[in-house]
């Protein structure tokens, strides 16, 4: 097991935390995202940390500026952070030891699901939370915003159907809002992640079955 990071470099007002300056940017990116993608290089870099031992699964990367930092015991607490850095919601990080001095935030600003030129032999597993591959974060209203389809020809998407979600209680996979559904309820939230999560473990043992009796290409579809 080989981990990666992957976060983004803030350009231009998104390297500020003040809420009206990273208002403006943001405004920007969402701006530029519905023109193309191709122009959210003008607010982000993409930057990957990764362990040196071995480099991500992707060809060369062209589509954004990219960059490989080596993941250490230096600089894995602010990948981390930094990882998980949305706007207007957490401070960014700022300068992660190993990369260019800058700032920091969640990559999925850019790369929210994994469309990548992956380069590995064989077949891709993606175990994923939707039947979709969303490009960028700001994709995620943009229906008409897909996944590369040469570049998903090697994956097998793992996704729980609309049918499992929809018996799930609340109908839908838990998420960082049911901490307001259920405020001062945490025993009630609680109770309602444990019960997702005795469903999850069943759709688990429903694919290593479909494994073991050799019936996965009977649920395959393409995407």
């Amino acid at each position: 097991y080989h981990l990666n990071i992957m976060v983004v470099k803030s350009l231009g007002l998104l390297q500020h935390d003040s809420p009206g300056r990273l208002g403006m940017g943001l405004t920007g990116v969402i701006s530029a995202n519905l023109l193309g993608r191709r122009h959210l290089k003008r607010y982000f870099e993409r930057i990957i940390l990764h362990d040196s031992r071995r480099q991500p699964p992707w060809a060369n990367l062209t589509d954004f500026p990219s960059q490989h930092v080596s993941l250490d015991s230096n600089n894995l607490r602010q990948a981390l952070l930094a990882s998980g850095s949305i706007p207007m919601v957490m401070e960014a990080v700022r300068d992660i030891p190993g990369a260019a001095a800058g700032v920091y935030r969640d990559g999925g600003l850019l790369d929210y699901h994994l469309d990548m030129p992956w380069e590995t032999p064989g077949i891709v597993l993606y175990p994923h939370f939707t039947d979709r591959i969303v490009p960028g974060w700001f994709d995620k209203t943009l229906p008409w915003r897909r996944a590369n389809p040469e570049q998903a020809s090697d994956v097998l998407l793992l996704a729980p159907s609309r049918e499992y979600l929809a018996r799930l209680p609340h109908g839908k996979l838990p998420d960082r809002n049911d901490f307001k559904r259920f405020l001062g309820a945490d025993d009630a939230r609680e109770a309602y992640w444990r019960q997702a999560m005795a469903e999850s473990q069943r759709l688990g043992d429903e694919f290593l079955e479909l494994i073991d009796s050799g019936r996965l290409h009977e649920r395959v579809q393409p995407l």
